[in-house]
């Protein structure tokens, strides 16, 4: 970045929307994949993104892509406003969105008494299960440059795709973890197969909240088409490991909005030992000492297959 970021930013703004006058620009301490700054400007206040780790801007085409198809079905998110899809002063992409008042669910969390805690997880369990009944047109992402007809073709190929970037020494055989893999997938119902808007990284930093409500969705860049309990590795663990309490809430909201198959534990059993294995090859390659635990994880699974 230039010496002088906020003034960097400012002038892009400038740029890209010539009819808006910058008052002023701050950066934000917030969010882990990405510098962040504020603008007020006449118009309202806008947020820079600058990612640091994912530059590709056809994957925050995806994540704007996925965030309108979730709008249109009435799910409450962020307005992208512009995708600077090289900017010079920053060396890659940019994106540029409206700023959502509140607090990231994540930082109130710890503050909230038990039922404000149990108010919250309800209305996370209505957007989630209003989230996962919209229905896409393959599995994959949603703009479709990588797709596939069926779930065992989806899951299988994912599963090829993080092997060679996972310590298999840490887990199992390949073959015998490709082998469990295809079972729990034979043992599901071919009838509630059908892919399903995922949001791909729930957990609650990723939900602004307004007077105690949730009150937008953020972040869809993970975004795909997918099985809808694809979600749960990453909410059950950052969530309800926690808080017990919550999770038949949470069902119960999310139900009322998207009705359980009779196979949603064997399919939530899968989608924990998928969230463990990827997000094991993710830690390997950033942040390598929180690599194992997920290891493990994927380990147990296997184990519990045989």
């Amino acid at each position: 970045m230039p010496t002088n970021p906020s003034s960097t930013i400012s002038a892009i703004l400038e740029r890209e929307f010539p009819q808006i006058r910058v008052t002023s620009v701050h950066p934000l301490d917030k969010g882990y994949t990405s510098k962040q700054w504020v603008a007020d400007t006449d118009r309202g206040r806008l947020l820079v993104k600058v990612p640091q780790r994912e530059r590709d801007p056809e994957h925050l085409r995806r994540l704007m892509a996925a965030a309108q198809v979730a709008a249109e079905h009435g799910i409450p998110v962020v307005r992208y406003r512009q995708l600077v899809p090289h900017e010079p002063a920053v060396d890659g992409p940019l994106v540029i969105q409206e700023f959502q008042e509140g607090d990231a669910a994540g930082d109130v969390w710890e503050a909230l008494g038990p039922e404000q805690r149990l108010t919250l997880v309800r209305d996370l369990g209505d957007v989630v299960g209003r989230l996962h009944a919209i229905k896409g047109p393959h599995y994959g992402d949603v703009l479709g440059g990588t797709s596939a007809p069926t779930l065992r073709q989806a899951v299988e190929a994912e599963v090829e795709a993080l092997l060679p970037q996972a310590d298999l020494t840490l887990i199992g055989d390949a073959d015998a973890l490709r082998t469990a893999v295809g079972a729990a997938l034979a043992r599901l119902n071919d009838a509630a197969n059908v892919p399903a808007l995922t949001h791909g990284d729930l957990w609650l930093p990723n939900f602004l909240v307004r007077d105690g409500r949730i009150s937008c969705v953020l972040d869809f860049e993970h975004a795909l088409y997918a099985d809808r309990f694809r979600d749960f590795g990453k909410l059950d663990e950052h969530l309800f490991d926690g808080f017990a309490d919550g999770r038949e809430v949470f069902l119960e909201a999310y139900a009322s909005a998207c009705p359980l198959p009779d196979d949603h534990r064997e399919r939530i059993s899968l989608a924990h030992f998928l969230h463990a294995l990827a997000m094991h090859a993710y830690f390997l390659r950033w942040t390598p000492q929180w690599a194992p635990q997920y290891a493990e994880q994927a380990k147990a699974w296997l184990v519990r297959q045989a």
